[in-house]
């Protein structure tokens, strides 16, 4: 059974090989807590996000592939504008 979870961390590791924090600008409720998640969902290579209004942030894990201007597009679709706080590329 560790082996298996072993495993499963590694794969976790190499498939959202980047953590970006980001700030939104403007989000005042779950509404738009929701509206951002989405549109950084809708992003190809975003794997996770986690949307928080009060502190207007963003945490955001992605693929290799993905840019800062590919989330802030998408997150301005929504009215809102994304800010990089900052990047971490996870070790393996």
């Amino acid at each position: 059974m560790g082996r298996i979870t072993l495993g499963l961390l590694l794969l976790a590791s190499l498939a959202y090989p980047k953590e970006w924090s980001l700030h939104i600008s403007g989000m005042h409720c779950i509404a738009c807590t929701l509206a951002v998640k989405k549109a950084l969902l809708s992003v190809h290579g975003v794997q996770e996000a986690k949307v928080n209004f009060k502190n207007e942030s963003a945490l955001v894990n992605t693929e290799d592939t993905v840019n800062l201007k590919m989330m802030q597009d998408a997150v301005a679709q929504t009215g809102y504008t994304a800010t990089l706080a900052t990047q971490n590329t996870k070790s393996n």
